[in-house]
């Protein structure tokens, strides 16, 4: 069939559709068929419809700068589209991704004839208001797609050849269409051909753009990263030149921001063979400890290095971090697990010379000044440091306790002070600092200070009167700023006479004293730890206790506590673990506290007893543990009475309890007098 044959059969369909409104389907391509038939079904008119205007000048505006990138990239490409055809009476047109026209180029008759059918900025080319065209079938296809002569929908478009093709951003979501249209006798199959290749240069500008904005963006990001960091950052070249310096490397170093640095930063460190052999041999470290000389004085560092390599492999650069250990070790110190949580309002009790001991703790806290507290194992020495700590100007620096009891003598040297790579076999690969350095700035809390070593309280009191430590095997000396609090369950003033102290050290330390009176000379706090133990057993356990036997918390307070607090508070834990059905009786309560003076018997588990005797009943067995405690106590209780004439406030005294609680015995015992 020849071509002239071709568009004589679609004109005849044309007409046939324009009398009829019956669209022969099988005279013309498919795509234009569908397109016919979606046109017919939205009403556009085939005799009258020359498109039309959708959008204001104002609308058209706001469009167009929502469009600007589209509209930038492509007029170049449309240019060059025109240039092909100038003088051939073509026009060259985009759109947005609704069909709406947002600018054309062409021969100056051509741009007059396309104003005559609305082919102008502001105008639909959709399928919906002018039927088949190039841009609207282009988009409803989102294919490319030439439509030529009579297979326009509309009689006004007869004279045109569309070639048009959707534009595709980086996501492959349609924002527009392309299209060339010129007379019907002047274009060909190549012309569609042009228009996608235009398309294609299209899509990829905008791919790069966007690409380069991406890029923009990260480097704008890595800049301010780069500047913004409290980490020292310095680019190198291979002769190890400072090239370029961030805000805090240009601080801590008192180097302008502004000129470049002749100065090679190998001669800064006090390790120069690292930097030496990243930008030679491509080595890259981390972590190493060195001393840096900054503006004032020279600084121990952690410094991290990496050579920068080209497209070739070579080492071009190199990029070096850097940061004083004392802020790095502040920051390890306060979030790895050394923080202090306890306040003095955190202090269960009424006993006044706990409250007193409160009350002088608070004042400690005034002041930088080292305290010493002396108490029993278990009586809250490490609460109250944690306490004055809290309660300090040093708050928020880190709070350090070591126990000087805990660590084997031989290592106890290197805990405090640190160690330098290679101080000793098993030493850790660039060193580690001490105790002193990780709690500088804040508290280091020595418990058991009285355990420590003779030859390393020597140590200590030259740390405690020049303020500097010296890790081991190290040469240079570190400033701290330290405030020491100690802890010891012995007599210091005792050990000092033994020889087992340093009296100079004692002196030193002991600026503050406090001493914790153990539990058993506060009774009338023994209640309020119970309680207060007990609701946080409850809570830990999820638990249910709705019922406690007096007689449990009489046993308790008349019980010494070798342990203190510490062992009322696994003694607590250990009854609400085996009370049953939400009560804690006489039977919960421990044999050895039950039996205080039979020591050299074992406990017998609550469980195992239970099982000793099947004729025993479980009430039987809890009636003769309680006949059990009041023999006891009835024996106590008269022995005392008539040891002091009846005076019950003597009696009281002896027993440190209440006048109430005599009286609340005595009619319980039956003891009335």
């Amino acid at each position: 069939m020849s071509a002239e044959y071709a568009d004589y059969i679609v004109a005849e369909t044309w007409h046939n559709l324009a009398n009829t409104g019956v669209i022969k389907i099988e005279a013309l391509r498919p795509v234009v068929a569908a397109s016919w038939m979606r046109s017919q079904q939205a009403g556009v008119n085939p005799r009258d419809s020359m498109g039309k205007m959708v959008l204001t000048v104002d609308q058209l505006e706001v469009v167009i700068k929502e469009r600007s990138e589209l509209i930038e990239v492509a007029r170049p490409f449309m240019s060059s589209l025109y240039e092909f055809v100038a003088g051939s009476d073509f026009i060259v047109t985009i759109s947005d991704e609704y069909g709406r026209i947002l600018e054309v180029t062409g021969d100056e008759s051509a741009l007059r004839r396309g104003a005559e059918v609305n082919v102008l900025p502001g105008s639909s080319r959709a399928e919906n208001d002018v039927g088949t065209n190039g841009i609207g079938t282009a988009l409803a296809t989102e294919t490319p797609v030439q439509i030529s002569g009579e297979e326009h929908y509309c009689k006004q478009f007869h004279t045109w050849t569309c070639s048009a093709a959707p534009i595709r951003d980086s996501n492959g979501k349609i924002i527009g269409a392309l299209q060339m249209s010129g007379p019907s006798s002047k274009t060909h199959l190549h012309t569609l051909g042009m228009v996608v290749a235009a398309i294609e240069a299209i899509e990829a500008q905008m791919k790069i753009n966007r690409k380069v904005r991406e890029l923009t963006v990260l480097n704008n990001n890595l800049t301010k990263m780069f500047q913004i960091t409290s980490d020292g950052i310095v680019l190198v070249n291979t002769e190890g030149i400072i090239l370029k310096t961030n805000s805090a490397a240009s601080r801590m170093l008192g180097l302008s921001t502004t000129e470049p640095c002749r100065t090679p930063f190998t001669q800064m460190v006090s390790k120069p063979h690292y930097l030496k052999e990243m930008v030679t041999f491509g080595k890259a470290f981390d972590d190493i400890e060195m001393m840096v000389e900054t503006a004032n004085r020279r600084v121990q560092c952690l410094v991290s290095g990496k050579a920068i390599h080209d497209e070739s492999d070579s080492i071009r650069e190199g990029i070096i971090s850097f940061n004083p250990t004392k802020r790095i070790n502040k920051l390890i110190s306060r979030y790895s697990g050394s923080y202090a949580t306890f306040r003095f309002e955190d202090i269960i009790g009424q006993d006044d010379r706990l409250r007193q001991a409160i009350e002088l703790g608070k004042l400690a806290a005034e002041s930088d000044s080292n305290v010493l507290i002396c108490g029993e194992s278990g009586t809250g020495k490490e609460m109250f440091a944690q306490s004055i700590h809290n309660n300090s100007k040093r708050a928020d620096g880190p709070f350090v306790p070591i126990n000087c009891g805990a660590i084997p003598r031989e290592l106890i040297g290197s805990e405090l002070f640190g160690y330098e790579e290679g101080a000793f076999t098993g030493a850790a690969k660039g060193g580690r600092p001490g105790k002193f350095e990780l709690a500088s700035g804040g508290t280091l809390f020595l418990d058991e200070i009285g355990d420590m070593p003779i030859e390393q309280q020597i140590a200590l009191l030259r740390i405690l009167q020049d303020k500097m430590v010296t890790r081991i095997g190290g040469d240079h000396m570190t400033e701290v700023d330290v405030r020491i609090i100690c802890a010891s369950n012995k007599d210091l003033k005792r050990e000092v006479a033994k020889g087992n102290f340093r009296q100079d050290l004692y002196y030193r330390l002991n600026v503050i004293y406090l001493f914790l009176p153990p539990l058993r000379e506060r009774p009338n706090d023994i209640p309020l730890l119970f309680n207060f133990f007990l609701s946080k057993a409850i809570a830990h356990l999820g638990v249910n206790i709705c019922e406690i036997d007096p007689d449990v918390v009489d046993c308790l307070t008349a019980y010494k506590w070798p342990g203190n607090a510490r062992e009322l508070q696994n003694v607590v834990e250990r009854m609400v673990n085996i009370a049953t059905d939400g009560r804690i009786g006489i039977e919960h309560v421990p044999d050895e506290i039950l039996h205080p003076g039979q020591t050299e018997r074992i406990p017998t588990p609550f469980s195992q007893r239970l099982q000793e005797s099947e004729a025993i009943s479980f009430h039987k067995h809890r009636a003769r543990i309680r006949q059990s405690v009041e023999e006891r106590q009835r024996e106590e209780l008269l022995y005392l009475l008539e040891k002091h004439n009846d005076n019950i406030t003597q009696v009281a005294n002896a027993l440190d309890v209440s006048r109430n609680t005599i009286y609340r015995r005595m009619r319980k015992l039956d003891l009335s007098r």
